[in-house]
């Protein structure tokens, strides 16, 4: 295995790249990442974020108790 990296690192050469963190990045703190993920576990555990991926909602439609979805006539006042 030690010899097919070596071949493999003989034949790729990493390039030679100065990159430097933008000024206005800073990491979070640690109280933020906590909450961040402390809010999504809520939503995804609650299927909010399930529901507007699999099927964002719709206006004027609602669903039965079966499942099946079909559209609601609405009806405005005018006045």
């Amino acid at each position: 295995m030690e010899i097919l990296y070596h071949v493999l690192f003989l034949v790729l050469e990493c390039p030679n790249l100065k990159l430097k963190k933008p000024p206005w990045l800073h990491v979070p703190s640690a109280m933020t990442v906590y909450a961040l993920v402390v809010v999504s576990y809520f939503l995804i555990t609650g299927g909010i974020i399930y529901d507007v991926i699999v099927e964002p909602p719709s206006v004027g439609s609602m669903t039965d108790e079966r499942g099946h979805q079909r559209m609601k006539l609405a009806s405005y006042l005018m006045g």
